[in-house]
């Protein structure tokens, strides 16, 4: 594969995930969130911490998509604009802030 070939594809890889990126962020997030708001009703001890493991991987794979998305901001050479932004932003915010709550819980 040539330079210029290599390059073309990976310009089109960046222009898929900026454009595809935000909703599933979106997505992940509120899945997140739903699954989070479950754990006041666990009463089991074994039940919370599995719930617990499983939202810290949630939050893993959503630190993965926003690392993705500065990636694919990057090479288009702006930042993500919009909405984009505001929901990478919101997002990082709350990875933030659910560590901090998974930390406080362990």
């Amino acid at each position: 594969m040539s330079e210029a070939e290599n390059t073309d594809a990976i310009a089109a890889l960046q222009a898929e995930l900026l454009r595809d990126l935000p909703d599933d962020i979106k997505r992940v997030r509120n899945a997140y969130r739903r699954a989070a708001q479950q754990a006041a009703l666990l009463r089991d001890a074994k039940d919370f911490n599995a719930h617990q493991a499983a939202c810290k991987t949630a939050l893993g794979h959503l630190d993965g998509l926003i690392k993705l998305l500065r990636w694919a901001s990057e090479g288009d050479g702006e930042t993500v604009n919009n909405a984009g932004a505001d929901d990478a932003m919101n997002t990082s915010d709350l990875i933030a802030k659910a560590k901090e709550a998974l930390e406080g819980a362990s």
